[in-house]
């Protein structure tokens, strides 16, 4: 075919890209009283990172929600769908009307109500990599 060019995707080589490869998600029941620390967390490691402070952020009770994601406690992050903090979770299996599953968060003697800033910030990191010059 003369004069045919082969489509490009026009995302392969710009920033957007780039930006495209980070997806962190924000799981959430909607009266969990943490979740605006999660939500500040967010916002600093994202900026920190040079990347725009945006997140997917799924209520535990829409119908829309993952059902993959209806098992974790509130406040959840995820990145690129891993928690950002793996392992034993303290909270048992919701059933109607018995209120929020806040989770907690240990580093060592430690506990906090969001996910540690470190661990979101490793996570962030480990899918950016260095930074290619």
């Amino acid at each position: 075919m003369a004069g045919y060019v082969a489509p490009t995707d026009p995302l392969e080589k710009s920033e957007e890209a780039i930006t495209l490869r980070l997806h962190v998600e924000l799981v959430y029941d909607p009266e969990c009283p943490n979740v605006d620390a999660a939500r500040r967390v967010l916002a600093r490691v994202l900026r920190g990172a040079g990347r725009p402070a945006v997140w997917t952020e799924w209520r535990t009770d829409d119908p829309t929600c993952p059902e993959s994601h209806l098992g974790y406690g509130s406040p959840t992050v995820l990145v690129n769908g891993d928690d950002v903090a793996p392992g034993p979770h303290p909270w048992a299996h919701r059933d109607g009307g018995d209120g929020p599953r806040c989770r907690i968060y240990r580093e060592g003697s430690t506990v906090s109500r969001a996910p540690p800033e470190h661990r979101v910030a490793e996570a962030v990191q480990a899918v950016l990599g260095p930074d290619v010059v």
